[in-house]
C-alpha cells in the first residue's frame, strides 16, 4: 500500500473522532460501573540507607529522598555525590532529579549491583541547561549515586528530590517473541507492538471487530501479567487469552462488558505458550490497535544481560542493506558488511554510556578462517584489546571476557577471510549490567538554533561565542544554513559555487573545526544544511561546464549538469547565449540543478556528503531533495542516504513531506508543514496552532497531530516544527502558547524559521519582557530536560472539561517509562481545567512537578483531576 493510502486510511480513522462531542463532561467519561484499574506497574522505589559525600546540618541528604519539594540536600563542596541503597537488586526504569536552582548542571547518575563496579545511567558530564531531569534507564541496581560535578552559575551541588521508579520484579517475555494478526494496515505491523517503543504500534486493517494480535513466546511460559497500550482513550472493549497449542483458549482477562482508558496492566496468571488480544469494539469507531503488548512472567530481571541492542553502530564501510546498525539489531537474517575486500575494515558500537562489561560476541555471517581484533575503550581514543585473533582463527562465534567499564566497542578485521568473504559481522553482542542508549540525540533531545551565517554576515567565531549562552537557554543544537561557498542573494547561499570549502565572509576551516570541537564539548550538536540540488550560474565549475558543452568536450563539470542545445519539454529551461545552450533551473534562473540522473553526479554527491561528515559534523539537513532534477528513490538512497546511514546520523529531508521519505527513502527527519508553513513575505504562512489559538478552540488539533506527527513518528522518524514567525508582531502571550505547544507535543524545536520570514533574535525578542524570553526558554529547558517530551515517543489525548476550550495530552519518551501530562489552555483568562486520567498509565497517589513554575502541583488523588492553568498557559506535569 502506497505512502498516500495509508494516509488516507489513517485519515479515516481521525474522522470519527470529530464525531464526539467536544464538551463532553469529565465525569461522563466512564461508564457506571466501569472499572477503574490505575494500575501502572511500576512505583518509586523507597530507598532503606541514603548518604552523601557532604551536606549542610540543616539540608542533610535524607531531604533528597523524603517526597517533598520543600526540603533540599545542599552538599559544602562543589563537587558531591548523593547515594541511595535500595536494599536489594530492583529493576529500574527511570530515574529523576531536581535541583534546588535552575542552572546548566553537569552530573552523572550511577548504578551498581553490590557498590563496588558503577555503570553510568545518565551522562550530563558535560551539562544540560535546567532545574528538573527525568531519564528512562534499564537495568537491575541495588545502589544509585548522583555524582554533582558543578553548575555553570557556581550553585551548590543540591537535591530538592531525587527518586527512582521501578518495575515490577518480572521478564519481559515478548522480548524474543513473534507477533501475528488478524489483519493490519500497511506499515503497522504486528512486530510493532511488541517491539518495546510505543511510538510505533500495530493497526488493523479496517475499522470491522473483533481483531485479533497473538504473540507466540516460542513455548509455554508462567505468566504473572500482560500490560496493553492502544492508541487513544476510549471506552475499550477487549479479551485477553492464553494457550498451550494455539487451539483452545482460557481467558485471562475479560472486559467485553467496555472498559474506559488507554494503558492496563493485567496480573494473570498460568502457563501458556500464545497470548492472544481481542478487540471486540471501540465506543468511538477507532480501528483496533496495540502500541506496546507485552507479557511478562515471574522471576526478576537478570543483572547481567545483552547490551548492545539497538545501539549506535558506525563501520568503515559499508554494503547497501548491510548497515552497520544491523549488526546490532538483534536479528539474525541481517548482518553488516563491509563495501568489499579493501582492508582493514572496522565496526565500532557505542552504548552511549559506560558500563560494566563481562563478555562480548562476535558472529560471522559464515564459518570461515577470520582474522580480526576485538577492543574496548570509555572514550573511543585510548582502545583495551579483549581478543586477538589477527593471525586467523577458524569458526563463526567467537567468545572474549572482558572485566571493567567501557562504552565502545570495536571489532577490527585486518583482511579478506580465508575464502575471501569481505569483512562482516552478523551479530554483536554485549553482555553485562548498564543502561545503553537506544534512542539517538534528535529523538531524546530539542532546542536547535538555526543561523544563516552567509546571509546573515555571521562568522563561525562569532557564533563559538554564544554556544555557553545558547546552552543556557536551552538550546542542544545549532543548524549552519549553509556555510560552504555559495552567492549570498540566491536563497541565502544555497546557490554554491564551491562544493568544497567554507565561505570566506564566515570563517575557514579552523574556524569551523574550533566551532565544532567546542560545541561538542558542551554536548552541543552541530547540524550542516546541505545542497547538492543546484549551483549558482558564477560557479567555476558551472562556466567551465558550459564552456566545455560549446566546445563539444567531454568533462566530469559538464556531465554535472542537464545542458542542451534545445530545450526540453519542460519550462524551467534557462537560456545561456554567450554560449548557446540551455540548462536546467528548478529555482531560479541563476541556480543551474545538478543532474541525478547521471552517475558521474551521484559519485560527486558521495563524495560531497563524506567530505562534510567527515568533518564532525551530527547531521545534514538537504535542501528539497525530493525534487531534485530528475532524482529517484534508487539514486537518492545510492548517493545520500545510504552513505549517511553509514554514520547513523540525523539526516532531514527538507520540503519532503510525505512518509515514505522516511520508510523508503531513508531520512529520519521531515519538517511538519501540517503545523507550520513558511511563505515568502508578505504572506505569513499557514499554522494550525496559531489558527487555533485564534479561534480559541484547540478541538482540531487532534486530527492534525495524528495524521502527521504521530505518522512519521511511527514509521521511525521524527518531525521538527519552528514557530510561524511569518505572522509578525503576534502577541508574545499567545506566542509562548504557541511555542508551549510546539515543545510538549513531541517534535525537533527550531527556535528560528526561514530567513526570509523574520529573524526573531532580532525583530521580535527585544520587544518581549525578562519574563516572557525566561519563560520560552522554560519550555525549551523542560523538552530537553524531561524524556517524556522528547521528539520520539507516545502522545495520548486525554479529555478535558471542554475540549473546545483547552488541550490535554500524555507524553512518553519512547520505551513508555518517564511520563508527562500537558494541559493547554486556550482561553484568555486563567481557568480551572479537569482532565481525565483514567487507566492511561498515572499513579493515583502522586504529587507531580510543574516544570513550569518549578514547583509541585495539587496531589493526583483520583481519576478526575483538577489543576489551574493561567490564560493562554500550560502546565507540564512530571509523573509516574
Amino acid at each position: 500500500m502506497t505512502s498516500t493510502s495509508v494516509r488516507a486510511h489513517l485519515l479515516a480513522v481521525l474522522a470519527v473522532v470529530s464525531l464526539t462531542s467536544s464538551t463532553t463532561a469529565v465525569a461522563e467519561q466512564t461508564p457506571p460501573g466501569a472499572p477503574v484499574l490505575q494500575s501502572t506497574g511500576v512505583s518509586v522505589l523507597r530507598p532503606v540507607e541514603v548518604t552523601a559525600s557532604s551536606g549542610d546540618r540543616d539540608a542533610g541528604a535524607a531531604n533528597a529522598v523524603d517526597q517533598s519539594l520543600d526540603s533540599v540536600w545542599r552538599a559544602t563542596t562543589a563537587d558531591a555525590w548523593l547515594a541511595i541503597d535500595l536494599g536489594g537488586p530492583r529493576n529500574v526504569v527511570k530515574v529523576q532529579q531536581t535541583f534546588a536552582d535552575d542552572d546548566v548542571w553537569r552530573f552523572v547518575v550511577e548504578g551498581s549491583v553490590d557498590g563496588g563496579d558503577w555503570a553510568v545511567l545518565v551522562d550530563r558530564a558535560a551539562g544540560r541547561a535546567g532545574r528538573t531531569f527525568g531519564d528512562g534507564v534499564t537495568g537491575v541496581y541495588r545502589h544509585l549515586r548522583l555524582h554533582v560535578l558543578g553548575s555553570a552559575g557556581g550553585h551548590d551541588p543540591s537535591s530538592v528530590d531525587f527518586r527512582a521508579v521501578g518495575a515490577p520484579p518480572s521478564t519481559d517475555l515478548t522480548a524474543a517473541a513473534t507477533a501475528t494478526a488478524s489483519t493490519a494496515l500497511a506499515g503497522y505491523t504486528p512486530a510493532d507492538a511488541i517491539d518495546g517503543n510505543v511510538s510505533s504500534y500495530w493497526v488493523a486493517a479496517s475499522g470491522s471487530t473483533p481483531q485479533w494480535l497473538k504473540v507466540d513466546l516460542g513455548s509455554p511460559r508462567n505468566l504473572s501479567a500482560v500490560q496493553q497500550n492502544f492508541k487513544d482513550v476510549d471506552t475499550w472493549r477487549f479479551v485477553v487469552e492464553g494457550s498451550v497449542d494455539d487451539r483452545t483458549w482460557t481467558p485471562l482477562a475479560d472486559y467485553r462488558a467496555g472498559v474506559r482508558g488507554q494503558f492496563f496492566h493485567l496480573p494473570v496468571s498460568g502457563q501458556f505458550r500464545y497470548v492472544r488480544l481481542t478487540i471486540t469494539a471501540s465506543a468511538s469507531g477507532f480501528w483496533a490497535d496495540s502500541t506496546e503488548f507485552r507479557v511478562f512472567g515471574p522471576g526478576g530481571a537478570p543483572t547481567a544481560r545483552e547490551l548492545a541492542a539497538g545501539t549506535k553502530a558506525q563501520s568503515s564501510s559499508l554494503r547497501p542493506g548491510h548497515e552497520p546498525f544491523t549488526a546490532v539489531d538483534d536479528d539474525p537474517r541481517t548482518s553488516w558488511q563491509a563495501l568489499d575486500t579493501t582492508s582493514p575494515q572496522t565496526l565500532t558500537v557505542d552504548l552511549g554510556n559506560s558500563s560494566v562489561l563481562s563478555r562480548i560476541e562476535q558472529s560471522f555471517p559464515a564459518a570461515d578462517t577470520w582474522s580480526f581484533v576485538m577492543q574496548v575503550s570509555n572514550d573511543a581514543a585510548a582502545w583495551t584489546t579483549v581478543l586477538d585473533r589477527s593471525g586467523g582463527a577458524t569458526g563463526r562465534t567467537f567468545t572474549a571476557d572482558v572485566d571493567g567499564a567501557y562504552r565502545y566497542v570495536r571489532l577490527t578485521v585486518p583482511r579478506p577471510s580465508a575464502g575471501g568473504q569481505p569483512a562482516a559481522s552478523q551479530d554483536l553482542t554485549v553482555y553485562g549490567i548498564g543502561s545503553p542508549l537506544r534512542t539517538r540525540w534528535w529523538e531524546d533531545r530539542s532546542g536547535v538554533a538555526r543561523f544563516f551565517p552567509v546571509w546573515q554576515g555571521i562568522t563561525l567565531d562569532e557564533i563559538r561565542a554564544q554556544l555557553d549562552t545558547l546552552k543556557a537557554e536551552g538550546h542542544n543544537a545549532i543548524e549552519l544554513a549553509p556555510i560552504f561557498e555559495g552567492n549570498r542573494d540566491v536563497w541565502a547561499g544555497l546557490g554554491v559555487t564551491n562544493l568544497y570549502n567554507v565561505h570566506p565572509d564566515v570563517g575557514t576551516f579552523t574556524d569551523l573545526q574550533e566551532l565544532l570541537t567546542a560545541a561538542h564539548a558542551r554536548d552541543m550538536k552541530i547540524l550542516f544544511f546541505a545542497n547538492p540540488g543546484y549551483a549558482h550560474e558564477s560557479a567555476p565549475f558551472f562556466q567551465k561546464a558550459l564552456r566545455d558543452f560549446a566546445a563539444g568536450v567531454d568533462s566530469k563539470e559538464r556531465c554535472w549538469f542537464d545542458i542542451r542545445a534545445t530545450p526540453g519539454e519542460y519550462d524551467r529551461w534557462v537560456y545561456n547565449a554567450t554560449y548557446h545552450a540551455y540548462y536546467w533551473a528548478r529555482w531560479d534562473d541563476a541556480a543551474p540543478s545538478f543532474h541525478f540522473a547521471k552517475q558521474c553526479w551521484r559519485d560527486e554527491v558521495r563524495r560531497y556528503v563524506t567530505f562534510w561528515m567527515d568533518k564532525g559534523f551530527d547531521g545534514m539537513i538537504f535542501d528539497a531533495p525530493n525534487v531534485y532534477h530528475q532524482t529517484t528513490l534508487e539514486y537518492n538512497n545510492v548517493a545520500i542516504t545510504d552513505v549517511m546511514r553509514n554514520y547513523d546520523t540525523f539526516m532531514n529531508a527538507e520540503g519532503a513531506a510525505e512518509r515514505g521519505f522516511i520508510t523508503d527513502w531513508h531520512y529520519n527527519s521531515l519538517q511538519d508543514y501540517s503545523i507550520t508553513q513558511w511563505a515568502i513575505p508578505p504572506e505569513p504562512g499557514s499554522s494550525s496552532v496559531l489558527n487555533a489559538i485564534d479561534s480559541a478552540n484547540p478541538n482540531g488539533l487532534e486530527n492534525v497531530l495524528k495524521g502527521y506527527r504521530d505518522e512519521m513518528v511511527e514509521a521511525g522518524g521524527i518531525t521538527q516544527t519552528p514557530p510561524n514567525w511569518g505572522r509578525r508582531n503576534y502577541p508574545v502571550n499567545k506566542r509562548l502558547l504557541e511555542i508551549a505547544t510546539l515543545t510538549t507535543m513531541g517534535t525537533l524545536f527550531y527556535v528560528h524559521n526561514d530567513y526570509f520570514t523574520v529573524n526573531p533574535v532580532e525583530q521580535e525578542f527585544p520587544h518581549w519582557t525578562q519574563a516572557q524570553r525566561d519563560m520560552l526558554h522554560t519550555l525549551m529547558k523542560a523538552q530537553s530536560g524531561y524524556a517524556a517530551l522528547a521528539p520520539s515517543g507516545l502522545r495520548v489525548k486525554l479529555a478535558t472539561n471542554d475540549n473546545a476550550r483547552y488541550y490535554a495530552f500524555l507524553r512518553t519518551n519512547k520505551d513508555g517509562t518517564v511520563k508527562a501530562v500537558v494541559v493547554l489552555n486556550f482561553q484568555a483568562s486563567a481557568a480551572d481545567i479537569t482532565v481525565d486520567l483514567t487507566n492511561v498509565g498515572i499513579s493515583t497517589n502522586q504529587t507531580p512537578i510543574n516544570l513550569v513554575t518549578g514547583t509541585a502541583a495539587r496531589p493526583i488523588t483520583a481519576p478526575s483531576y483538577t489543576i489551574p492553568v493561567p490564560a493562554y498557559g500550560v502546565a507540564i506535569l512530571t509523573v509516574d
